[in-house]
């Protein structure tokens, strides 16, 4: 009797108390592993989210520049690294867009010029814009055609005829330009700015490359400065295939903020659309560009600062703060191009709050204290034309 009694006996109190205080004790350790892993989990993707948005806005951003200039051969001045530029080109940074380039007309602005490459330097440490234009259709050719009756000075609304046979390279609602090939020669004013049509339709009876008003890119009545000089007819005067236009302005839009996050815009100029949102959390685009300028003859050596060797110029231009385009750099041979991007949402458990912030990059100035995570990446792009 005795042994079958103390065979169905149970726990005690004691052990009890003892198995939940082991139990408790494993519940919590799991608690306190698994919560510092959800930690680091949510702080890992916040910092990819970030990758994310620098790698997918840079990739855009490097493949506008590297194309920038695409079709416009012979439309701009020449190169202020190669022998006899054109004197007073302005260079590809400033205030304004530079008065250089494709010469071209857009209903409700008039008389344009579309540059290649334009920078506009932040005032004070501030985002920089980045303004790109090429071409997305040409085929290479100097001159896809050459004129058979010319194109007078100031008459943009003449008729653009070629050569017989020749309007099967062009397609209605793609742009071409006009050249003149005898510049600088024939030209005083030295100005090798082409000129910008978009073809509305094609009559291959009349060799005619139609470019009425129903394109806000052609004027419906002569206008001055679109034509400057008279196209000739022959092997000087020629017509270019230009395929699609792209002309846009990259900019980080902050106005939102605090409340919403600043991100990197890419406007289209041609005025079909507004600002679009590229990537969000990018809070600030610097550019530096560089013209292989020191000394006079080209040694392909881009020097920065007090780089060692027998040159110490820094031929990189928006680097350093103070610094103003020279007339010397024309043409970058090198484009760099940086990004700063921050997190979403703020992260108080950062450590050194006090002097985390947007990190200095280029002439760009430090941003204030803040609880939010920041990644710099960096490229440099060498334009191909």
């Amino acid at each position: 009797m005795s042994t079958r009694q103390g065979a169905d006996r149970g726990l005690t109190l004691v052990e009890l108390m003892v198995t939940l205080v082991v139990a408790s004790l494993v519940a919590s350790s799991t608690f306190v592993f698994f919560a510092g892993q959800q930690k680091i989990y949510d702080t890992q993707t916040r910092l990819l989210n970030i990758q994310q948005n620098l790698w997918a806005a840079m990739e855009t951003l490097s493949r506008h520049v590297r194309a920038s200039g695409t079709g416009m051969m012979n439309c701009m001045r020449p190169d202020s690294d190669a022998a006899g530029p054109d004197t007073g080109d302005p260079p590809p940074g400033g205030a304004a867009i530079p008065a250089t380039g494709l010469r071209a007309f857009r209903a409700g602005s008039g008389v344009m010029r579309i540059p290649p490459l334009w920078i506009r330097n932040g005032a004070g440490g501030a985002p920089d814009t980045l303004t790109v234009a090429f071409g997305n259709g040409t085929f290479g050719n100097n001159s896809d055609a050459t004129l058979a009756q010319a194109v007078p000075t100031d008459v943009p609304t003449a008729p653009i005829i070629t050569a017989p046979g020749l309007t099967s390279v062009f397609r209605p609602g793609e742009f071409i330009i006009l050249l003149d090939g005898g510049l600088p020669a024939l030209n005083s004013n030295l100005d090798r700015g082409c000129t910008l049509f978009q073809v509305t339709a094609v009559d291959p009876t009349t060799d005619e490359l139609i470019h009425d008003a129903t394109s806000p890119w052609n004027p419906a009545s002569d206008v001055a400065g679109l034509v400057p000089f008279t196209y000739p007819v022959g092997t000087s005067g020629a017509v270019r295939n230009f395929g699609q236009l792209t002309w846009v302005q990259f900019a980080i839009d902050a106005a939102g903020a605090p409340d919403v996050p600043p991100r990197l815009t890419m406007n289209r100029l041609d005025g079909s659309s507004g600002p679009q949102v590229l990537a969000e959390g990018i809070e600030d685009l610097q550019i530096a560009y560089a013209c292989d300028s020191q000394p006079a003859i080209p040694d392909g050596v881009l020097s920065e600062g007090d780089s060692p060797g027998a040159r110490a110029a820094d031929e990189w231009v928006y680097n350093t703060a103070g610094d103003t385009a020279p007339a010397t750099c024309k043409r970058p041979v090198a484009v760099r191009i940086t990004l700063i991007a921050r997190s979403m949402t703020a992260d108080n458990a950062l450590l050194g709050l006090g002097t985390n912030g947007k990190p200095a990059a280029e002439d760009g100035i430090a941003g204030a204290p803040d609880s939010f995570r920041h990644r710099v990446i960096s490229t440099t792009v060498y334009p191909r034309n």
